[in-house]
């Protein structure tokens, strides 16, 4: 160390009264820096010692992981906390001693919102909550050494020490190890369970750690007597003037006078001193904060007191004027710990979103507005409510809000049973629910058995309508694929009237069946389209060229369409005439065949016999030109004369008679032409219902939406400005992209094809409403505008 500077700055000197706000830090005095030490010393194996804790927890977690995400997040996790396990207890304790530096500010309860939940992802909410937790019960359960370390440490600063700036206090120790792993990209399970153990290995063990600090200070002579004088205070507020130990009336008075009035009295709150004025005081003004014990009991007044204006009317308390109230008419004073307020105004947000909700009715809102009290005794009691999914009181309001999703109030809603179960359960919460959560439990499982009775009714009448619309679909969409595949078969051709008896009487329904039973994915389809397609080959084949491909064709035709004529149990007279005029017509393209065959042979053997006959004409030329050879002749004296007809080995003399004509090859659509065709009829089927309506770019987030929309979503349907209703979406009829929707009894309101639904959407005739799990959906939402707020006042 170089040798300090002999000028000393004022400023210097005054923050070294005032904490670190200026300059360089202050001076620590020698009992400080020994405690100072000591504690990190401690704080620090304490804090090494939690990781074996840890990587057996996260190793077992990852052995259970149901998905292989989670698991490779735990190992990962694992991994990253075995590497950094001693940065982490380093950085840990350097946040800790860095707290010793005490700044001079004026003790404030930071603001909730902007302080609490804009620290807060979408994944973090439970890291905070834990973080609380472990501080309140921290605070609570080691209140006396920790008052006595405050005591201690403030004579020694030059600055007011009070539980927040407590360089050791449960919030600096909480908040630096926070702080110490914020860095690390861990899993939020793999997050959680470590400062799950953090709180068992270090929190949960304060009482030991401040009593070695408490002990170091007396050793070092700082309020040595303090714990003797606090229990003589204790002794003298126990027994006020003329009422002392000494006096012989003073046990009995202290049993039923005022000694019995100031243990009640300091239980709700009330100071001795008596200088605070009836009501809630602030907790900047140094009074010890009302223990969550009495709060829950105050709360559990209100919740039997509260009274309600309107049954139909959704209301929100605000539970910080009503405790206010409360205090003033029983002429005491308290104050609220920062954790209870946060959950008092986190409560309070959440009751707001829920009550300004839009897929409910306001009386079922009504209803669940007057959760709000129990609600907020259950997470002042729990601070795991916001963290734990799984909780029962979370679990019945979301069930509540999931049965009435959809419901409408009738003019009698009173009456209605839906409306009925939800007021009986929640009078049943308001009367019985003191701190006991199972009540939650068994009213959530009553719940369950009525929504049971009462789906089951809908659902019934829903598979009637689901039913009857995909048959009609399913009808629609088959009769337009079969016509694809008979217009593809038929259009410009002549074919026999038997072939076309069989095409329209027989075939053209056995295709249907099989499209409406086994659909036209399956091998059934293929088949019977393929024995369609081979019966019009079978007399359009060009012949006699394809003969023999035909005749071994014609056993497994005549088998295919005597299957189908067996499954549709087709007329066995009509049958047997449709069967022999298909064998008259074979009969007949074979006779051709013959035929043409026959001219054919004797075009060969007359073209053979002038190939002949000119083969030997050239041979006679050429030997009276050898005799001739001392005459010259020209080449041109051997050329047939003008119009000699010239052999030719293509010669087409032969005229081209009917029969020939009829025999002439007209193609055949291939299967994969006539899928296509089937392909075609469904597009087709989807946009008959849809003529009129402007067609949409595909891009068009409307029409994107279509695709996107989940069954058992609910809706608001506006057929006009005094017809609106909720109706859900039951089915998606994919064979003509019909939408089916009902409403809660199952009835059906309304259907779209997709184009329809399309344009619904886009004029709001048809409006999406919310209806995933309320709690959670509350929760996000109040996160979300809290930070949206922050950023807005950066």
């Amino acid at each position: 160390m170089s040798e300090s500077s002999k000028v000393v700055s004022l400023s210097e000197k005054s923050a070294g009264r005032h904490g670190t706000s200026m300059g360089k830090p202050a001076v620590l005095p020698s009992a400080v820096v020994l405690l100072k030490e000591k504690a990190s010393t401690q704080l620090f194996e304490r804090v090494k010692a939690l990781f074996g804790a840890v990587d057996d927890s996260l190793f077992a977690m990852a052995e259970r992981a149901h998905g292989q995400e989670e698991q490779d997040g735990l190992f990962q996790a694992l991994r990253l906390l075995r590497v950094e396990r001693r940065n982490v207890a380093e950085r840990f304790v350097k946040n800790v001693q860095r707290a010793f530096q005490i700044r001079q500010e004026e003790p404030s309860e930071p603001a909730f919102a902007q302080d609490n939940l804009s620290l807060v992802h979408n994944d973090d909410l439970e890291q905070l909550v834990a973080a609380d937790t472990m501080v309140a019960n921290a605070k609570r359960d080691f209140a006396e050494p920790l008052t006595e370390l405050c005591l201690r440490l403030d004579t020694l600063y030059a600055v007011k020490v009070y539980d927040k700036n407590n360089p050791l206090g449960p919030d600096v120790i909480c908040d630096a190890f926070v702080d110490a792993i914020q860095e690390l990209d861990l899993y939020i399970r793999a997050r959680l369970t470590l400062l799950k153990k953090f709180e068992q290995t270090v929190m949960q063990q304060l009482r030991g750690f401040y009593e070695f600090c408490n002990q170091l200070l007396v050793e070092q002579g700082v309020l040595p007597s303090l714990r003797e004088q606090q229990r003589a205070a204790r002794q003298r507020s126990a027994y006020p003037a003329g009422r002392g130990p000494g006096n012989p009336g003073a046990a009995q008075a202290a049993g039923v006078g005022s000694a019995g009035d100031g243990a009640a009295q300091a239980a709700q709150g009330v100071p001795v001193s008596g200088h605070f004025a009836p009501g809630l005081v602030p907790a900047t003004a140094g009074m010890t904060p009302m223990p969550a014990g009495d709060l829950l009991t105050h709360l559990g007044a209100l919740q039997s007191g509260a009274h309600y204006q309107d049954a139909g009317a959704a209301q929100l308390l605000n539970v910080g004027d009503l405790l206010q109230q409360r205090l003033v008419d029983s002429n005491q004073a308290a104050s609220l710990a920062k954790v209870d307020s946060d959950v008092i105004k986190l409560v309070e947000m959440l009751f707001s979103f829920i009550l300004e909700d839009r897929s409910l009715a306001t009386p079922i809102k009504s209803q669940l507005g007057r959760l709000q009290l129990p609600l907020l005794k259950v997470a002042i009691a729990d601070k795991s409510f916001f963290s734990k999914g799984g909780h029962p009181a979370r679990k019945l309001l979301n069930e509540l809000a999931d049965a009435a999703t959809g419901w409408q109030a009738p003019d009698n809603f009173e009456s209605d049973p839906l409306y009925s179960e939800v007021s009986l359960i929640v009078e049943r919460v308001l009367s019985e629910f003191d701190q006991d959560i199972n009540i939650f439990a068994t009213l959530l499982e009553s719940l369950r058995e009525f929504i049971i009775r009462e789906r089951k009714r809908a659902e019934m009448l829903e598979r009637r309508v689901i039913d009857e619309a995909d048959g009609r679909a399913k009808t629609q969409a088959a009769r337009a694929r079969v016509a694809a595949v008979m217009d593809a078969l038929v259009a410009e051709r002549d074919l026999p009237p038997v072939v076309q008896d069989w095409l329209q009487k027989v075939w053209n329904n056995v295709l249907f069946l099989t499209c409406v039973k086994e659909g036209t994915e399956s091998e059934a389809w293929s088949r019977d389209v393929r024995t369609a397609r081979d019966l019009v080959w079978s007399v359009q084949a060009p012949m006699p060229d394809s003969r023999k491909q035909l005749l071994s064709l014609l056993p497994v035709l005549q088998e295919r369409l005597r299957e189908g004529i067996e499954a549709l149990s087709y007329n066995a007279f009509e049958a047997r005439a449709m069967f022999a005029g298909l064998k008259e017509v074979y009969r007949e393209r074979f006779a051709l065949a013959q035929r043409l065959t026959e001219e054919r042979e004797l075009q060969v053997k007359e073209q053979v016999a002038r190939e002949v006959k000119a083969a030997t004409s050239v041979d006679h030329l050429a030997e009276v030109a050898e005799v001739q050879s001392s005459e010259t002749l020209p080449v041109e004296a051997i050329a047939p004369e003008a119009g000699e007809p010239q052999p030719a080995a293509d010669d087409k003399d032969e005229p081209v008679t009917e029969e020939t004509a009829l025999l002439q090859e007209v193609a055949v659509p291939q299967m994969e032409e006539l899928e296509q065709a089937v392909a075609q009829a469904e597009l087709a089927a989807s946009s008959a219902e849809q003529e009129g309506l402007a067609p949409l770019d595909e891009a068009d987030p409307h029409w994107q939406m279509t695709f996107r929309l989940a069954q058992g979503s609910w809706f608001e349907l506006k057929r006009s400005d005094e017809e609106q209703f909720r109706c859900r979406l039951a089915a998606v009829i994919r064979d003509i992209d019909q939408f089916i929707f009902v409403n809660r009894n199952g009835a059906k309101v309304a259907e779209f094809g997709r184009l329809e639904l399309a344009h619904a959407l886009r004029s709001a005739q048809l409006l999406p409403l919310d209806d995933g799990m309320l709690f959670e959906r509350a929760l996000q939402s109040v996160i979300g505008n809290v930070r949206k707020k922050r950023s807005e006042q950066r």
